[in-house]
């Protein structure tokens, strides 16, 4: 199961982002300082990935500035619930906004498989300056800034296969927080029939755009009791909590999807709470399909399954589950497994490295796809 997050209020950094530095510091004389913390969000599919970090830095007027050399190899999944390492603490900067970070990466990058086999983790070539951030921070003489980053492993893998086996590609995709500037939303989702807490299921903090387009903002996995908090969410916008929970993994078991009505985050009200209770839901199938043209070696594509779903302000399409794809030898493939029975479609997300180190994204047409009980549904998508 690997989740999807799309670019939005806050920072979003992916793959070879180029960048653009406005740093418009004040006097030579003042300074702050700023902190920098390492999270995660949930994945499925791994037991670790393994990230090497050397150092953190942020732009300055004359050039990078070092916040931080941890230089430590962190696993990232076990930064999720609360869990977080230090990249940088208190590091003293010029007072002023800045605009560009990044964290340069080491060797020995790997990723722990389910089965237990440890597989290397390439960093393409185009990472080797580092991975760039576009940021947003004003930094106050006299202050600390709190700086959250949040290396989104659930987007950041690409598998290509080679034969036999499977190459295990580093697609960073970066989220920074300004803490003092965020809120949460928490709760509990149990069994409609039980009222037994569901454990170990997704849940997403979506935003909508305009047009009405869903995004996934944050993630969380409910803990034992079906409990989550969806924590660093960016004030200033309007959050829907989203859920269609799938539990276990040699019989799994799947519940309807549900969202929430809208949750308007502010600086005097960023704190709501948001319980929901699930169907069980038996009759269940599966979407797969490929992607064409495929995906380069500068290029990865995620799909996303969405559903339209009833809030309190309407009726929306959102993600309700969203996986990268798999690259081949000529072909390019994706699925999803479990999905309750019912109407719903599919679009396909493709980032491309340009040479100058920008990305570009495109997508697909919505495509629909009716989920029948006991079949895989066939849907093919083009780029």
């Amino acid at each position: 199961m690997s989740r999807w997050r799309d670019l939005s209020v806050v920072v979003l950094a992916t793959l070879g982002l180029a960048f653009l530095m406005a740093c418009g510091g004040s006097s030579g004389s003042s300074t702050g300082a700023m902190s920098v913390h390492l999270v995660d969000g949930p994945i499925s599919g791994y037991q670790e990935v393994n990230v090497h970090i050397q150092s953190v830095e942020i732009s300055g007027n004359g050039g990078w500035i070092s916040l931080g050399t941890p230089d430590k190899t962190y696993n990232l999944l076990s930064l999720t619930g609360g869990v977080s390492e230090t990249l940088a603490a208190g590091a003293t900067l010029p007072a002023g906004r800045y605009q560009q970070m990044r964290l340069i990466l080491g060797s020995g990058n790997t990723v722990k498989l389910a089965d237990g086999s440890i597989q290397p983790l390439t960093v393409p070539s185009g990472l080797q300056s580092g991975v760039k951030l576009i940021v947003s921070f004003d930094v106050m003489a006299g202050t600390t800034k709190d700086v959250w980053i949040d290396f989104d492993a659930a987007h950041s893998i690409q598998v290509v296969q080679a034969g036999a086996s499977n190459q295990y590609i580093l697609r960073p995709t970066i989220w920074a927080f300004d803490k003092v500037a965020t809120g949460s939303i928490s709760g509990k989702l149990t069994d409609a029939a039980t009222s037994a807490g569901l454990a170990g299921a997704v849940v997403y903090a979506e935003t909508l755009d305009a047009s009405g387009n869903a995004r996934i903002a944050r993630s969380a996995v409910t803990d034992a009791t079906g409990a989550y908090t969806l924590d660093l969410l960016p004030v200033g916008a309007t959050y829907y909590v989203v859920s269609q929970p799938v539990l276990g993994t040699t019989t799994p078991k799947a519940y309807d999807a549900k969202a929430s009505g809208a949750f308007a985050l502010s600086g005097a009200s960023p704190v709501f709470t948001y319980n929901a209770a699930f169907t069980a839901d038996a009759a269940t199938g599966g979407v797969s399909g490929g992607l064409t043209p495929v995906a380069a070696s500068h290029q990865s594509d995620v799909v996303n399954l969405l559903q339209t779903l009833a809030t309190g302000s309407g009726s929306f399409a959102f993600i309700v589950d969203s996986t990268m794809a798999t690259v081949g030898t000529s072909t390019e493939t994706y699925g999803f497994a479990t999905v309750p029975a019912g109407a719903y479609s599919v679009q396909a997300v493709r980032t491309t490295l340009n040479s100058d180190g920008s990305t570009t994204t495109t997508t697909s047409t919505v495509q629909p796809a009716t989920v029948t009980a006991g079949v895989t549904l066939t849907v093919n998508l083009g780029l």
